[in-house]
């Protein structure tokens, strides 16, 4: 039995997987894990947006127009 998942359900899965966590698909995931603890400033902003960028083109098949970064959240923009 396959369930089937939102696109949003995808999204967060896939930010939330450090690369190397699951067996059968080693490099599934994001790179964010790499941001805990670093200061917010507009390289961090720069370094979220093309992780999650990285990790949903790499990992999904999603049509991706748009990723925006503030102090507060990361939002995608999808077709």
């Amino acid at each position: 039995m396959t369930k089937k998942i939102s696109t949003q359900e995808a999204i967060a899965r896939v930010l939330t997987t450090p690369p190397g966590s699951r067996v059968m698909r080693p490099s599934f995931g994001s790179e964010l894990y790499k941001l805990i603890d670093k200061p917010i400033s507009e390289e961090f902003k720069i370094d979220a947006m093309h992780y999650v960028y990285e990790a949903i083109e790499n990992n999904l098949n999603i049509d991706i127009t748009k990723v925006e970064a503030t102090k507060e959240k990361i939002t995608v923009f999808y077709k």
